[in-house]
């Protein structure tokens, strides 16, 4: 029977693994919604697969609830997980409400699956392959956007901003941040072993490529937590990273006008540019907020709320941050 189990548990494993792995590259689909039936709502393939590691990940969780509640940070997570579902029953939007459920929660159950279902090194670094061919085909499309100009048009500067298999610029340069953030660890761990940056070492060459690809996305804050990240290492061991880091970042200034343009609307607070544009919205969301100060309106209502009280004249509903969406 404990054959068995442990059979069944790693082709649990493999096929998370392999969701885990084409899940970036349909993340574009997210735009477009279909029915399955006339009188059933809208869905898309991400509510499909996002659903679909929700109900194994709750059966896998229920199963295996004694082991689990040993996880790190189980039970914040379910503090929030919980919290999270009963918004669902007082939400303006009961709908949009359980599918960002459905969503957050499916995240939350694969580190809990992960963390069980990892049982060596071998298991851990297929989990990691399949992390890293899951950046293949974003990556593949993101240079096409960038060497034909077939990007996102960004709406306050003009410039294209590539974005991969993303619906947007934002989550592929988190994500592109993710995967250079994994690869920058073995690229430490590499230079551990053969006490080179440069010998036999190939992940430096793909933190290279990823710095170059989360720079094209023109993303603020994902360069500025990559910067973070970098500086961390840097003052407390790997004072070479920091200044490459360093170097990286002021070749990126000087030869790239997007960047330049990008850092001053940020330092400068454009009235036009979309940094005003945001603490715009926010500030005006504030009376909205105090309608309902302690529980809120319900999760990924935001935009539900922003067309009620300011219409589409001021532009897009979207929060861009997810804690106030949350």
């Amino acid at each position: 029977m404990e054959k068995v189990n442990r059979k069944l548990t790693k082709k649990l494993f493999y096929f998370l693994a392999f969701l885990a792995a084409i899940r970036p590259s349909f993340d574009i689909f997210s735009q477009y919604e279909f029915r399955i039936w006339p009188d059933l709502p809208a869905i898309n393939i991400n509510t499909v697969l996002g659903g679909l590691v929700f109900l194994v990940g709750i059966v896998f969780v229920i199963k295996n609830l004694r082991q689990i509640s040993k996880n790190p940070l189980v039970y914040p997570i379910l503090l929030f997980l919980g919290l999270s579902f009963l918004s669902i029953f007082y939400s303006i939007g009961a709908l949009e409400s359980a599918k960002e459920f459905i969503r957050i929660s499916s995240i939350f159950l694969l580190y809990f699956i992960f963390y069980r279902l990892i049982q060596d090194e071998k298991d851990f670094n297929f989990l990691v392959k399949a992390i890293f061919i899951s950046y293949l085909i974003p990556a593949f499309f993101a240079i096409f956007q960038f060497f034909f100009q077939r990007g996102l048009p960004d709406d306050f500067g003009g410039f294209n901003r590539i974005y991969g298999t993303f619906a947007h610029p934002n989550p592929f340069a988190f994500y592109t941040f993710f995967i250079l953030a994994i690869a920058f660890s073995f690229l430490l761990v590499k230079k551990e072993e053969t006490k080179s940056w440069l010998k036999d070492n190939p992940y430096l060459w793909a933190v290279f490529a990823l710095a170059l690809f989360l720079l094209a996305t023109y993303t603020r804050t994902a360069l500025a937590s990559f910067f973070i990240f970098i500086v961390i290492f840097g003052l407390f061991k790997y004072k070479k990273v920091l200044l490459a880091a360093v170097g990286f970042f002021i070749l990126g200034y000087l030869f790239s006008d997007v960047l330049r343009q990008r850092i001053w609307e940020l330092a400068a607070f454009d009235p036009y540019g979309s940094v005003v544009w945001r603490l715009r919205l926010w500030k005006d969301m504030i009376p909205v907020a105090l309608w309902r100060p302690w529980f809120g309106s319900g999760l990924n209502t935001f935009e539900k709320l922003t067309e009620f009280y300011r219409g589409f004249k001021l532009g897009s509903l979207e929060a861009h941050n997810d804690f106030l969406k949350t």
